[in-house]
Formats: structure tokens, sequence, C-alpha cells
């Protein structure tokens, strides 16, 4: 008896010794849908018996506390949500979670909310409201870091009061609430106050890798479970997955909430020396990107597993750490394998943590094209969990994940320029731009830049002489177009202005809405704002901004006053899925339903003048072969309705010449656009791995690869003419976005120095890796950060400590503008032009950076509405004023022509007498303006600054909660 009952206490010992663990939790990175081959990965790869936890990411916070929707068409217009809920049905135990936040989302727009106790309560009430709209289970908040990356030291605290707030409205609703972390040790001491963390959350996901990576200058582990023997200092000896569960715990963490993160995915390094390849090895950057994520210095375990699978990888233990890598030449390659996870599981058991975290799970291989099975990653935790299971995991290409894969070139999100067809004929603008020395386009014409009726018939590639030049007849004209002389005036260099809406929503200095458009300084305005869904429809990348808010109206008084401009709408961009646009292509059906709703928009529902479009890219990012045929029939078909209504088209497009083999058939996209932008900017940002410029004019000289020697505008102008486009038709895109770079060492800070990642954001834009031209002005100003030229690829940049800026400045965009005069190209395009100093704060005049183009094209400003001397400055006058406001109708699918009336009305004069507290539906009419609402906490403390107002003609309706006709509204 006494020996059973030993016998059964030791059983009892031993079965609580591996208890504790019986959580996995699966990390989804959504944006694997837009991956190619193998690579894609979809919802309905996802194996939800594999995890007893799904996340999906990510969602975003805007700047009024609410969350935030990052990629409409994949979660919405595709039902990524819906899609993603329905994986109870093949697991009803599962349970699914939405998770905010990530590194690109950085922190100051979080802290900012967190130590807001009225924001802090809106993103409460907005969080619970989406998590029950959409049917999840939890909420995750993956705040990258606070008190960092653009935090307050008060972030510690508010980080807490925001996790108090959360679980105390969850447990109504019988909701989860977990975090994601840093893992070492220095991070609780200035972001996470454990003790109080372990009170509300239920569990923690340690993001315990991204340990070691090519950042370090030497090679070493991911995500080492042990330190080497050498790693002694206080920094060195905490990067290991023991150390940093270990400190979680030691700080007050129970291990049953901890839940020890794996990754999927590994760093890559580029080896000094071939011939050392040992843990520690010089390394000089970044391992080359793979197929599906693209992005150098990591691989998903998919790309891992193929390169191992296809040959001449030498793989090693390194047994201290219990980690294996790989070599091959100059390449080095830190993973985890299914031998290591299930040393990490054993691990966790023995810690009795409560579970682990897989990121992420679209990077394992899902298919079993490796010979290991389907997810071989996550089926291993599975299975060493619980003891059974399958044979495949997931993974992810990092450990701060972005929203969207990025590309080793990626292209902006802009949209590109179009030409209107002439509706008003323009005076010609006389160029005067002297002592430029002319080359030659392909097409062996020029017009001269000084006289529009006269033209060089000359050698391509070659100066001109002045014995070229030839003269037209009395009272005619060289038209660019054409390559003849002729009746219809041409000579005018073109300005393409692109503004984006999302600059209504920042906050202070930042703020830019269609108000602040100058169309004086440009020929044609393109407003980013629509996009195609799957059918073919027009939707509307923000209804508010543009509908609800009056944006469109607002933007088409602007084209009432300035009827010589052109005013044309953006259709596409980052926004809008390759895949779906090929899909979109492929059907006659489909391309007559686009062009029918594209039609409809322009002519019956907003009457802009034009179309320009931005498809990233035609068979790349989820394509097909089949695009670059498709998309010409498109053109051809889009073309033709647009031109028989004297509309424009444009076409926005990648820089360099290896897009002409995949996506663009040049000389057959040139038969139906009016214009060509090139967006001819982000040559290098932080992927480059070392430091760049994001937009120089020539070559550095010591190039080696064609690719290389191409990231210049000179050379991608000569690549563009080269292929067959008419130079009248091509638009050298400018930016007036700043790219930002973290140095690897702070010493080392001139062109081609190594890199560690995303340099800081700007206090407008909240986007590490990127600034406004205004936020850099603003930061100049105030001293400290001097502007370097390199003289050799003239172009500027600036140093300030480890961060490194790229950037435009406004003398060398005049010299842009100069050079496309003497290339004779049609005009420049200045993407972003919601990034320019708009209102002077910095003191150079409103909108430095497109006033230099108009001054390099020797352009003539006319009927220019702002003054660019003064500093504008920010009033809080509350005199009463008159506006023009434009009657504006819900959108419609009528095929009958209606004049949008611009009327004019005058503001109420009376006091308004508002509530102390708000009312129980969180709204509160304007009692004197029923189209005026305001919205609030309920039973919370009244504030004036959620101001609203309803289109003109509709009344804010408190029971259906939206702007309704005043029929339906008791006002």
């Amino acid at each position: 008896m006494r020996i059973v009952l030993i016998a059964g206490l030791l059983l009892i010992s031993i079965s609580s010794l591996y208890a504790a663990t019986d959580r996995v939790v699966c990390y989804f990175g959504s944006w694997a849908t837009y991956r190619t081959g193998n690579g894609k990965f979809e919802v309905e790869n996802i194996d939800p018996t594999l995890c007893t936890h799904i996340v999906y990411t990510f969602v975003g916070l805007d700047t009024k506390g609410n969350v935030k929707i990052l990629d409409s068409w994949l979660d919405i217009s595709l039902s990524g949500y819906s899609r993603f809920v329905q994986l109870k049905q093949r697991n009803p135990s599962v349970k699914l979670f939405i998770a905010i936040g990530g590194w690109n989302e950085g922190s100051a727009t979080y802290s900012t909310m967190a130590n807001s106790d009225l924001l802090r309560a809106v993103f409460v009430e907005s969080t619970v409201a989406f998590v029950k709209r959409y049917g999840f289970d939890g909420f995750d908040v993956d705040w990258e870091y606070p008190t960092l990356r653009g935090g307050a030291p008060e972030d510690r605290v508010g980080f807490i009061k925001l996790l108090r707030d959360l679980r105390a409205r969850f447990d109504q609703e019988g909701l989860l609430l977990s975090i994601a972390t840093a893992a070492t040790e220095d991070y609780l001491r200035s972001a996470y106050n454990v003790p109080e963390i372990n009170r509300y959350v239920h569990f923690v996901n340690l993001m315990s890798y991204d340990l070691h990576a090519y950042w370090d200058g030497q090679t070493g582990a991911n995500a080492p479970l042990y330190a080497n023997t050498w790693e002694t200092g206080y920094t060195t000896s905490m990067l290991n997955v023991d150390d940093c569960v270990r400190a979680w715990i030691d700080g007050g963490l129970d291990p049953a909430k901890l839940n020890v993160g794996v990754p999927v995915y590994g760093h890559t390094f580029k080896l000094s020396s071939t011939t050392d390849t040992r843990v520690g090895a010089p390394t000089v950057g970044p391992g080359d990107a793979g197929p599906y994520t693209l992005e150098p210095g990591t691989l998903s375990y998919l790309e891992i597993c193929e390169k191992l699978k296809a040959g001449g990888y030498t793989t090693a233990w390194h047994e201290q750490q219990q980690v294996p890598y790989a070599y091959k030449g100059n390449q080095w390659i830190s993973y985890d394998n299914a031998r290591s996870i299930a040393i990490k599981v054993q691990y966790a058991k023995q810690m009795k943590v409560g579970g682990i975290m897989v990121w992420s799970i679209e990077s394992d291989d899902a298919k079993g094209v490796c010979g290991e099975g389907a997810h071989p990653i996550t089926a291993t935790v599975y299975r060493e969990v619980f003891g059974s299971g399958g044979a495949g995991t997931t993974t992810t290409t990092t450990a701060r994940p972005a929203t969207t894969t990025t590309t080793a070139r990626p292209a902006t999100t802009t949209t590109a320029p179009i030409r209107q067809t002439t509706t008003t004929v323009r005076p010609a603008i006389t160029t005067t731009t002297a002592g430029t020395t002319l080359v030659c386009p392909a097409s062996g014409f020029l017009r001269d830049p000084t006289n529009c009726a006269q033209f060089y018939q000359c050698y391509p590639g070659l100066p001109v002489k002045s014995s070229w030049l030839l003269k037209c007849p009395p009272n005619l004209l060289f038209s660019t177009k054409a390559n003849v002389c002729t009746i219809t005036p041409s000579c005018i260099n073109t300005v393409f202005c692109y503004f984006n809406n999302d600059a209504t929503f920042r906050v202070g200095n930042g703020t830019v809405t269609v108000d602040d458009i100058n169309p004086a300084l440009c020929t044609h305005v393109v407003y980013n704002a629509i996009t195609l869904t799957s059918t073919g429809t027009i939707q509307l990348l923000d209804s508010y901004t543009d509908v609800t808010n009056g944006g469109f109206a607002r933007l088409l008084a602007l084209r009432q006053r300035h009827p010589a401009v052109a005013f044309l709408i953006g259709c596409g961009g980052a926004e809008t899925s390759s895949k779906m646009l090929s899909k979109l292509m492929s059907t006659d059906v489909l391309r007559r339903d686009a062009i029918s709703s594209i039609m409809n928009f322009l002519l019956n529902e907003y009457t802009f003048d034009g179309l320009d479009f931005n498809w990233q890219y035609p068979v790349l990012k989820g394509g097909n072969p089949e695009d670059r045929f498709n998309f010409i029939t498109f053109l051809k078909e889009l073309s033709a309705n647009l031109h028989m209504y004297n509309r424009a088209l444009s076409l926005t497009v990648a820089p360099t010449s290896d897009y002409f083999r995949s996506s663009y058939d040049v000389p057959s996209i040139a038969q139906y656009v009016d214009f060509i932008s090139i967006q001819a900017f982000d040559l290098h940002a932080f992927w480059s791995g070392r430091t760049g410029h994001q937009a120089p004019m020539h070559p550095r000289g010591d190039e080696i690869t064609s690719y290389e020697a191409e990231q210049n505008t000179d050379s991608i102008v000569s690549a563009w003419l080269t292929s067959g486009a008419p130079a009248a038709k091509l638009l050298l895109g400018v930016t007036a976005n700043v790219n930002t770079i973290k140095l690897l060492s702070a010493a080392d800070n001139g062109v081609g120095a190594r890199t560690a990642g995303r340099g800081k954001g700007g206090p407008y834009t909240l986007t590490d890796g990127l600034m406004s031209y205004h936020e850099l002005c603003e930061a100049m100003a105030k001293g400290g950060w001097v502007p370097i030229l390199d003289r050799t690829q003239m172009a500027y940049y600036v140093t300030a400590g480890d961060q490194w800026m790229t950037y435009d400045d406004p003398r060398i965009i005049e010299q842009k503008a100069s050079y496309i005069v003497a290339r004779g190209l049609g005009g420049v395009a200045l993407f972003n032009a919601e990034n320019d100093d708009v209102r002077n704060y910095c003191r150079a005049g409103n909108y430095p950076l497109l006033r230099s183009i108009n001054q390099g094209l020797s352009r003539k400003i006319e009927g220019d509405e702002t003054l660019s001397t003064k500093q504008t400055t920010p009033t809080t006058t509350t005199t009463t004023t008159t506006r023009t406001t434009t009657t504006m109708r819900p959108v419609t699918t009528t095929t009958t022509r209606v004049t949008i009336p611009i009327t004019t009305t005058k503001a109420p004069t009376n006091t308004v007498t508002f509530p102390t507290t708000c009312p129980d539906n969180g709204y509160y009419v304007d009692p004197s303006n029923c189209g005026v609402y305001y919205r609030c906490i309920p039973r919370g403390v009244f504030v004036s600054v959620w101001k609203y107002t309803c289109p003109q003609g509709l009344y804010f309706n408190t029971i259906k909660l939206g702007c309704d006709y005043p029929a339906n509204v008791r006002c």
C-alpha cells in the first residue's frame, strides 16, 4: 500500500511538473495573402487545430482614440475578419483574438491615448465595440513600446491604467485580454511594471526573439536558449530566452500567465569573410532577401527550408545555445528548426510557464513543400505541448512586423499625375531657363525650352547643336505630344500635385486639409481618395473625410475658382490589392463594370477632370503573368471612354527598368495614357542595410551591378525614354517624404554607412522610417542638424546622432525641374504634397518644394492665393465669418447628370449653451444647427473638440446616429 502511495505521489509530482504549459498562441500576419508562389498564405491555410489561441494582426489607433482598420480591402472587402472567425467551425474551442499595434504603429499615438482619461475611455469603448462587432474572443495589445519610440516617461503608469480599464470592461463582456511585450530585462525598468501587469492581463506573449541580427555587426542566434560563454556583459548576458523568461518571472509575473515566444523565421547575415563562419563572425550587413518576404536580413522558415533543400548550404548545431545555423558563401542564416523548437517547449514546461507563443504561422511551410509535413514548426509546438498533433507550423518575417510586407524597392503609397486633355486652353508659359545643356530624347525631337515655336531635330542621346534648330511656320507651335508643328498650344511645363487625404487626421502643425491646397502652384491636382472593389465598383478610402465631412465638395469648390487647373481623382496605390486588380482585369465583364463605375463617378457624381491610376504592380505582389497583356486592354478601353468625354488618363509607375520585363509594356501603355508619372524616389531607405540617397540625380560611379547603376534620376529617365516612352508624356516624380534610417554607429555617418533599421518618425506623420519635409525643416530650424550635399550624386542628407535622413532639398528639386526641361519631358510631379511645408512654419515660404519646381520650370505663377514670405500662425479667433460650402449628395449609381450647386451660407450668431455631461447615446446635436453634432463618452465630461458637420442640407439623426435627410429628423 505504501509503495502504491509513493508511486501515486510520484506520478502526481511528475504530472504537476508539466501541467502548467497548456497554451499555444499563434499569431497570423494577414499581409501574407499578398505574397506569391509557395509563400502565399491566406486565412484558409490556417490549421486551427494546432493552436489554442490565434491572433489576427494588426489593427491600428487613430488620433481620436478609436480602433482603426489598417487594410480595409483585405479585412472587410475580402472578408478577412469574417473568414477568420469561421475557423471556429473547424475547431469550436479555439479562441480568436485581434491584435492592435505592432512595430510600424510606433508609440506616440498610444502614449497620448493611455495618458488621457478621456481618450483612454474612448479607446476602451471603441475596442469593445470592435471586438464584439466582428466576433473575436479577445484583444491583444502590442504597444512597441511604452516610454520608447516616441513615447513619454509617464507611459509606464499610463500603460497600467490602460490595462486596468480594458480588463474591467472586458470582464463585463466576457472577453480575454493579452499583451505582446519586449523580452529583455532592461525593458522592465523602462516600459513595464510587471506586478501591475500581472493583475490585469490573462496572459503575456513574450517576444523572445530578434535577440541577435545583422545590426550587431557579427553573426548571432535569433533566439538562443542560453548565453554564449563570452556573453558576460550587462547587455549581452540578457540576450537569450532563459534570461528573458527568468527576468519576467522574477519581476513578478505569474509563470502561468507567461507564453514563451518562438520564431518561425530566421535572421540572415552577409559575412565579411567566407572562411569565418562561426557564431560571432564579423558581418557587413543583412543577408539576401527571400523570394516571398522580400526583406533583406530576414527569411521565413519556408524560405529557409527551401534553400536548405536546394542544397549548397552547410548546416551546424550550436550546442551551448541549442540552436542551428547554416551558411553558404557569404550568406549566414540563424534560425530555429523542429529540434530547437522542441527543446524550447520542453524548457517552457520545466519552467512551468503557461504556454508557447508562435510568431508567426504564415511563415511556416504550410503546404509541406520541404518534406517535413504541413506546418512543421507549429505542429512541433503543439505536439511537444500536448503530446500529440500534426507536423507543421507558421512563421513571420520579423519580431516587429509591419502591416504589409516590405519590398526591396518599395514604391510610395501615392498615385500618379494626369494631364487634362484641354477643356480649357491655358496661356502658353515661356520658359527662360538659361545656360542649360539640352540632350536629345529617344524620339530625336526636342522643343526649344525658351521658344515654343522652335524645335531641334537631333541624334538621340547627344548634346543639342545650334545647327539642328528648326522653326515652325507662323502662328504654329511645336507639339511635344505629336512631334509636329500644330495650332494647338502645348508649350506648358506640367506640374502635378498629389495630395493624400490622410493628413486631415494629423495633429498640431501637421494637419493638412483640402482647404490648404494652392492650385495656382499646379497645372493638375491629383487627390488620392478611391479604389476599386473585386466587383468593379468604386470604393472611397475615407468616406468620412471626403463625403461626410465635405472633402470632395470643398475640392470641387476650388476647381470652380481655378478653371485653368485640372482636378483629377487618384485610384489605387498600396491600398489596392494587386491580386484583386489582376482578377478584375482578366474578364471582359469585370473590366466593363470597372470602367462604367469610373465614368459614373467622374461624370455624374463629382465631375472630376480625369483619373490617375496606380496599380502596384501588374504581375507582381499577387498578380498573374497575364496581367501585362490584360492591363493594356484595360487602359485601351478606359482611355477610349475617358477621352470621349474629354477626361484625362495618367498612370503612376515604378521607376526602374526591371519592371519593363514583368509589369509594363511601355510602348503599348504610351499609346493610351496622357501622362506617365515615374516615382523616381524611394531608391534607398532602411531596407538597404546601408545609407543611400532616396532620389539621387546621378550614379556614384562605383556601382557593381547594372541594377545599382540605375538607382538615380538620370538613369531612370534614360531607361524610360529608351524603352519607347514619348518624352512629352513622362513626368519626373519627386516626393515631399523624407526617409529616415538608424545608423549602426553614429560615428560612421557618410553615404554607404552601415545601418540598423528604421529611423525615428516625425511628430505628425508618426511613422518610423519616414518624415515629412515639413517635420524635417522644423527639426533643422531648432539647430544642430546640418544638411550635407553629396556633389557626386547631387543629393542632400542630414545626420543627427544615430539618425540619417535622405530627402529632396528645394535646391535639388529646382535642378531636377530644370533637368526635365533639358530632356524635353512633360513635367514634374510632386507626390505627397501634403508633406511640404504647407503653411510656412519653417519661414521659407508656403510650399517651398512645390515653388522650387515652378522656379526650375521658369513657370509664372498666376492666381497665387498664399503669402510665401509670412509664417502661418494658428489663431483662436471666435468672430463669425462667412464661408463657402458645397451642397453634397449621398453617393448614388444613377446615370442622370446632376450639377452640384455652390451655395453661400452665414454662420449663426446666437450663443450655444453646451451640457456639462454627455447624453446616454454619446452624441449631442448643436441646438443652433441640426447639421452639427459632437461625439463624447456617455455620461463623461462634455468637450467640444470632437465636432462634426453633416454635408450641406442634411441633419444629424440621433436615432440612427448618422446624417440624414431633414424629413427624417426632428430638429
